[in-house]
């Protein structure tokens, strides 16, 4: 017994011929290549196993730079790294090649190295927390249990790389939670992906292939859902979206999107309240439609940018009538930037150059959902450009940048007392919020959809109105629009007069 626990700490697991599988088969398929590449890392390779890992590392590059990847140009790319000699190129590239007879088998050989890879993981971390145990002061064994218990939680959650869920497949798992529920205008003409929004579409007439937007807002004013929304009108119109959600789980995002189009409060589709027959009809019809539009959501936490963009390059050939890809939000997606030095902000311009990369090659329009910074809030007004978080190269970047901006009601100074002026400014956005509920029904808020930047098209500001219970945006009726650029005038004349 004491024989076996030292070899397994002498040679930790892993599969030689499974990996040299993995690497043949992906030098003789690009499919495979592609399906691949972002579903394994360069730490998935056994570390003794070098020459695996810098063959697979000159792929990675390869690949993300769109270059082809084969025998001629793996040994090109490793002869500039100068790892020719340690990877065994070419005459090892051509013996991997080789090695595949048929591709039967060959997720199964995939399995195998990502297994006996988290293997490793789990068995070093447990000798880490092992030799702590032993040459480190531990002042409070309930501390440094949790603290355990998190590590080793984290490295089973590494290896969560979900692929995109189908619409179809979602909805219907959704259609069978919701049998268990229990009581407690038309678009303007567009050239590109439409937005589901009149006033949008005639501004930036639909969202144009290769071109990368930006939809900003502080927390809690809707960013999320309005996205969605994009997504949904642009699919329910026949243009299938990729939609990637770093912060929340696919079948929550579909929940929003079944209490937008069914009209059902998101609160009850969570808790069952109020949930009737006739409710859970009204939801298994909304299952129903949804199923049959091609939203493809992707819900990897913290994916990697060079993951994002393989995963979007496989669904374009997948679903070459791609209309939109949308990414909520870009401040989680991670890059490979690991020292200190590197700042934020340039990792920030590597994840916005290469959106804007992507929606060039792949002929797509990318939304980007990203945050302002507390600047608005202290400076009052409407956001301006400077105010999206690292903002420099997104500024740059972007064909597009619309900007979410609720005016709040009653904000006065910190000493309590209201000036004439926002006296005036309460008393226009008090009317416009009547108007809203009037049009849109209770608990209706306007919100303005700024447009502050349009390389192609006209800059300008679109009212919405957001049904927060529903996670829903609509358009206002076209008395209602007029009624609130009335009031809105009404207080630029006022602000504005000698």
């Amino acid at each position: 017994m004491e024989k076996k626990n030292v070899k397994r700490r002498a040679e930790l697991p892993h599969n030689t011929e499974a990996e040299k599988a993995v690497l043949g088969a992906m030098l003789r398929s690009n499919t495979i290549l592609m399906d691949y590449v972002y579903k394994l890392n360069v730490e998935d390779f056994y570390e003794e196993n070098e020459n695996h890992r810098v063959i697979f590392a000159a792929m990675q590059r390869l690949y993300g730079n769109g270059i082809p990847v084969d025998s001629q140009t793996i040994t090109n790319e490793l002869i500039n790294a100068n790892q020719l000699e340690v990877s065994g190129a070419p005459e090892y590239l051509i013996d991997l090649a080789d090695s595949i007879i048929t591709f039967e088998n060959i997720n199964v050989y995939l399995q195998i190295v990502l297994d006996q890879s988290l293997l490793r993981r789990f068995l070093k971390l447990m000798n880490e927390i092992s030799d702590e145990y032993y040459t480190t002061e531990i002042s409070s064994v309930g501390e440094f249990l949790s603290d355990a218990e998190k590590r080793l939680n984290s490295v089973t959650e590494q290896r969560r790389t979900s692929d995109f869920q189908s619409s179809k497949n979602i909805t219907s798992e959704l259609s069978k939670e919701f049998e268990t529920l229990q009581a407690t205008t038309d678009d303007a003409k567009v050239t590109g992906t439409p937005t589901g929004f009149p006033r949008l579409n005639s501004l930036t007439h639909g969202f144009q292939k290769g071109e990368m937007i930006i939809l900003a807002a502080r927390p809690g004013v809707g960013k999320t859902a309005l996205s969605l929304n994009l997504a949904f009108n642009a699919a329910k119109l026949g243009h299938p979206v990729a939609y990637f959600s770093l912060e929340m789980p696919a079948k929550t995002l579909f929940k929003r999107l079944v209490s937008a189009d069914s009209n059902v409060q998101f609160d009850s589709l969570l808790s069952g309240y109020g949930i009737t027959d006739k409710v859970r009809l009204k939801l298994k019809q909304s299952c129903d439609a949804l199923s049959q539009i091609k939203i493809y959501i992707d819900d990897t936490s913290g994916i990697k940018l060079a993951d994002l963009a393989a995963k979007c390059r496989k669904l374009k050939k997948e679903v070459p009538d791609l209309g939109l890809i949308v990414v909520d939000y870009i401040g989680l997606v991670s890059t490979n930037l690991k020292t200190k030095s590197e700042s934020r902000q340039l990792e920030v311009q590597m994840i916005s150059q290469t959106l804007k990369k992507l929606a060039l090659e792949l002929e797509v329009p990318v939304l980007g959902v990203a945050q302002l910074n507390r600047n608005v809030e202290s400076r009052g007004g409407e956001p301006q450009l400077s105010d999206l978080r690292e903002s420099g190269s997104i500024e740059q970047d972007a064909d597009i940048v619309l900007m979410l901006h609720e005016n709040k009601i009653g904000d006065a100074q910190p000493n309590g007392k209201a000036s004439i002026f926002e006296k005036q400014d309460m008393a226009v956005q008090q009317k416009q919020q009547e108007v809203a509920a009037k049009d849109g029904g209770p608990d209706t808020k306007i919100v303005n959809l700024i447009i502050v930047k349009n390389r192609s098209g006209k800059t300008g500001k679109v009212p919405l109105l957001f049904r927060k219970d529903f996670c829903k945006f609509d358009s206002p009726s076209r008395d209602a629009e007029e009624q609130i650029r009335s009031l809105e005038n009404e207080r630029v004349n006022y602000f504005n007069r000698d």
